[in-house]
């Protein structure tokens, strides 16, 4: 757990380096929100899609309600700019 929040951080350390685009930041935002055991199936279903296997019910789940987030931040992010 606490080595992907710490990936996680790593990224955002280079991105934030780069410049963050508009997209960086819905996906920064996300991350920021999602639970540990959400991050867990999200990393779940990564792994299934690699290793060409369906994904279980949880990582379905998991995965849309990732998507749902993203939509959600993304509208926002959208509406606050105008």
């Amino acid at each position: 757990m606490l080595n992907i929040r710490k990936r996680i951080q790593t990224l955002e350390t280079f991105q934030s380096q780069k410049g963050e685009t508009a997209s960086d930041q819905i996906v920064r935002r996300v991350l920021e929100r999602v639970s540990d055991a959400e991050l867990d199936l999200l990393g779940s279903a990564a792994r299934a899609v690699a290793e060409g296997r369906e994904l279980t019910p949880e990582e379905c789940a998991g995965v849309e309600a990732y998507a749902s987030a993203l939509g959600r931040e993304s509208a926002a992010l959208r509406s606050a700019r105008g």
